[in-house]
């Protein structure tokens, strides 16, 4: 991708803030941005997404997802069950003590460190020290 031309039409531009971080996650698929086009920096990312994002980090195993979720409120016709139920499988994330993913819910940072946490100490990727 030309650093120079506008991502998802002009939504970040080569002089707003993260826009290297951003263009890679536009190259490697990582991030696919939105229906219409745009990525929207600004806004908060929801917990189904982030679940996508990891799993295409991931570089996408290979994965059969199951019948049924091992969630409360995701099913098999909510958005992103695969990676979601994937997530799960993978232990890296647990989900509420409700059994709930609450797919539609910002991720905490909180949750953000631990799924970052367990995505490379689950999926043996080496540990970065800083």
């Amino acid at each position: 991708m030309d650093d120079a031309a506008p991502l998802w039409q002009g939504d970040v531009k080569p002089t707003d803030p993260y826009h290297k971080e951003i263009t890679w996650l536009a190259d490697t698929g990582i991030s696919t941005g939105w229906d219409d086009g745009t990525f929207r920096p600004w806004e908060p990312i929801n917990r189904d997404a982030m679940a996508a994002f990891l799993y295409r980090m991931a570089g996408e195993p290979t994965w059969d997802a199951p019948a049924a979720s091992p969630f409360v409120d995701v099913t098999t016709k909510t958005a992103f069950y695969d990676e979601i139920t994937w997530l799960a499988d993978a232990g890296i994330s647990k989900g509420w003590n409700d059994k709930t993913y609450r797919p539609l819910d910002a991720i905490n940072r909180d949750a953000m460190a631990a799924f970052l946490y367990r995505f490379v100490d689950n999926l043996g990727v080496p540990q970065v020290v800083g």
